[in-house]
């Protein structure tokens, strides 16, 4: 299992602010079928963990947040980026595995 200690991620809400942040403290746990993405917010601990579905896309979900969202791995694997939705909040974020 590949481990990243200090992963940044830029976020996008489309909600009716229509928002992008830029946020460090980011952990990424990577295996050729698992992954698991860590943070803090002003909520406290998030975790999504989620599966490979065999192309390297990956399907987590964050079930105390009502989260779900996707990744997928892109130029050699330094970058990550997808979908996220938590209640009725959604936007993108592209992880930075640093």
């Amino acid at each position: 299992m590949m481990i990243w200690n200090r992963c940044t991620a830029d976020i996008i809400f489309y909600d009716e602010r229509r928002a992008a942040t830029n946020e460090e403290g980011y952990i990424v746990r990577l295996s050729d079928q698992t992954i698991e993405v860590a943070y803090d917010d002003d909520e406290g601990a998030v975790c999504y963990r989620g599966k490979n579905n065999g192309n390297g896309h990956y399907e987590l979900r964050a079930p105390e947040r009502h989260g779900e969202a996707s990744l997928h791995a892109i130029q050699d694997g330094h970058i990550m980026e997808g979908y996220w939705k938590e209640g009725e909040s959604r936007g993108m974020w592209r992880i930075r595995l640093i």
